[in-house]
């Protein structure tokens, strides 16, 4: 009995250590989280046909309410067009 009560009690202070140990130290993220792909933007929607494009492939355009961002010049072009004519 004397030998299980020795075995739970070493179980159970090395459990507190490991738990002990983790919330003292910091959060460290892992490197391969702090490696950003620079090649890649953000998803935006080009408004005149809904699809979806990497913001830094993207054709910008300047607009009042900002800046919009287009899949290709012809969307652009049509979806200005469109405005042009109140559609």
């Amino acid at each position: 009995m004397g030998l299980m009560r020795l075995m739970l009690f070493a179980l159970a202070a090395m459990a507190a250590y490991l738990l002990f140990k983790r919330l003292a130290s910091p959060f460290r993220p892992s490197v391969e989280a702090d490696q950003g792909d620079d090649r890649l933007g953000r998803l935006v929607q080009d408004p005149n046909c809904g699809v979806y494009v990497d913001s830094k492939e993207a054709v910008r355009r300047k607009a009042p309410d900002g800046e919009l961002f287009f899949c290709s010049k012809e969307c652009a072009d049509t979806f200005f067009e469109k405005a042009r004519h109140g559609a």
